[in-house]
């Protein structure tokens, strides 16, 4: 069994959680707007860190394509909707699990 953690450690995870979700929120509403009803149901977020954006596409044609030809129109259309957390790095990967 583990030793009981001080609240404060506890606390703090809890509000970095917080921290984190807030951002995805703001990232996942600009993901909404740039890529729209169509594609936006085949993308999650899967990490936000030091301003770099990981997202988890479903389909490998749709991962080529926002890969290998939209990857900076995209990063540069939600830098524009989400000015106070721009993102300097884009990445996306495929995703095999079936449930994004």
């Amino acid at each position: 069994m583990a030793d009981p953690q001080p609240a404060r450690d506890l606390l703090r995870g809890i509000l970095q959680n917080v921290g984190r979700s807030k951002n995805r929120s703001a990232y996942n509403d600009a993901l909404d707007t740039v890529l729209g009803p169509t594609l936006r149901p085949h993308c999650q977020i899967v990490g936000t860190r030091n301003g770099r954006l990981v997202v988890e596409v479903d389909s490998a044609p749709l991962y080529a394509e926002l890969s290998g030809f939209r990857r900076e129109e995209i990063r540069i259309a939600i830098n524009r909707l989400v000015p106070n957390q721009p993102i300097a790095q884009l990445t996306f990967r495929q995703g095999g699990t079936g449930h994004v």
